[in-house]
């Protein structure tokens, strides 16, 4: 008989199945798959969250709009109190004018003409001292279409000239008070001593320029004469946009608006002013996230859509661009963009239909300076299409300085 081992450790273990069960019992179940529902609460808070969001995006989206970055573009009035418009919380009271412009202006103005209003040498043209903001160049008109619509370059300010600034248009993104505002600070801040700008002429001049498509430039602003004033009385003031449409004999504006007469097109019914409308449109869906709102592009990897030969030069060449795209390295000016171009119409649908590629090209080429002599039209692209449809690839630098004549 064995002897009990001495150094047994002892694990208080019991014999007694009713304890054994017990600890059993208080174990929770195995959870499986599929059979175990969310807790109640957690199922109502997730539905509240989707509707809120819901509710949320269908107010603040701006139409989904790609040219709108107001997100009160949907006017959530119903249920957002809207600062400087809408429903205003009891009490609240407007800003003045210029308390109102200076925060709009560092905001959305001090990034590129500095708080100072000193702007950047050779790339952002000052407003302090600016003969464009208080002085022989200044008028409330010539202002607001620029706030209105924006500004290529080149422009001459205090005796430098600015080759490239690319000023987007806020007429989509300002409230007219908010427009207001800014032109009223730019106007006394600074050592400037220019008088006010009223809400009444924004909402006139918007009137005004409705028919301006693209930017100003230099020529055109010019043709608006000095002494020109905004009927702000008026309940409408289209007319007052016919000096920025029509050129004066020293001043040829090079960007046409919709309102001016278009070139003769090889079909003499062919409405270019329609025809660039649609052209916007696309563009905003197809090209303006590499190429930007104002034609600038980005530099070194997408090229400006200004002031280049293969916008302005060979239309058959620029249409063959369109449809087959870019691959490799290619030299705009004295800068290289590598990124290239993938073929448009396998990337955007859009593009596969002849008479919108005709439409983006003729908005393009009526926009940033550039020159729509002579319009495209769809038949064109259709022969361009079918002239090189045999070509599986996009085309190279080398394809283009040496693109082949017309059959």
């Amino acid at each position: 008989m064995s002897q009990p081992n001495e150094e047994r450790i002892d694990y208080r273990e019991t014999a007694d199945i009713t304890e054994v069960h017990a600890a059993i019992a208080r174990e929770h179940a195995e959870p499986q798959a599929g059979t175990m529902p969310i807790p109640m609460w957690l199922g109502v808070l997730t539905a509240a969250t989707l509707c809120w969001a819901g509710v949320y995006v269908g107010m603040f989206a701006g139409g989904f709009n790609a040219s709108i970055y107001n997100e009160y573009e949907s006017s959530p009035e119903a249920f957002f109190p809207i600062p400087g418009g809408g429903i205003k919380p009891p009490g609240e009271t407007e800003l003045p004018l210029v308390q109102l412009g200076e925060k709009v202006y560092n905001k959305n103005c001090a990034v590129c003409h500095q708080p100072t209003g000193v702007g950047q040498p050779g790339a952002v043209p000052p407003l302090a001292g600016s003969e464009w903001v208080d002085g022989s160049e200044a008028s409330e008109k010539r202002l607001l279409g620029i706030m209105l619509r924006g500004l290529n370059g080149p422009i001459v300010v205090k005796g430098s000239t600015y080759n490239s600034p690319a000023m987007q248009g806020f007429g989509a993104q300002m409230k007219p008070r908010e427009v207001a505002g800014v032109l009223t600070y730019i106007r006394q801040a600074w050592g400037n001593k220019a008088g006010e700008v009223t809400e009444a002429q924004v909402v006139a001049a918007k009137k005004a320029f409705a028919d301006k498509v693209g930017p100003y430039t230099e020529a055109e602003i010019k043709a608006i004469p000095v002494a020109d004033q905004l009927d702000a009385g008026a309940p409408a003031a289209a007319p007052a946009a016919k000096p920025a449409a029509a050129p004066s004999a020293d001043a040829k504006p090079t960007t046409p608006t919709a309102a001016a007469p278009p070139p003769a097109p090889a079909a003499e019914t062919y409405d270019l002013a329609a025809s660039v409308a649609n052209g916007k449109s696309v563009y905003m869906q197809s090209c303006m996230a590499c190429h930007q709102l104002t034609g600038a592009g980005v530099p070194g990897a997408f090229p400006p859509l200004f002031g280049t030969e293969y916008v302005s030069g060979d239309t058959r060449r620029l249409t063959a661009i369109v449809l087959k795209g870019i691959v490799g390295p290619l030299k705009v000016g004295n800068t290289i963009y590598a990124t290239g171009m993938p073929n448009p119409s396998l990337t955007f649908p859009v593009l596969a239909n002849d008479k919108n590629v005709a439409d983006v090209l003729n908005y393009v080429r009526s926009n940033w300076g550039n020159k729509p002599e002579p319009i495209v039209t769809p038949d064109f692209v259709t022969k361009v299409r079918k002239e090189f449809e045999a070509k599986a690839d996009q085309w190279t630098e080398a394809d283009l300085l040496n693109f082949p004549a017309a059959k």
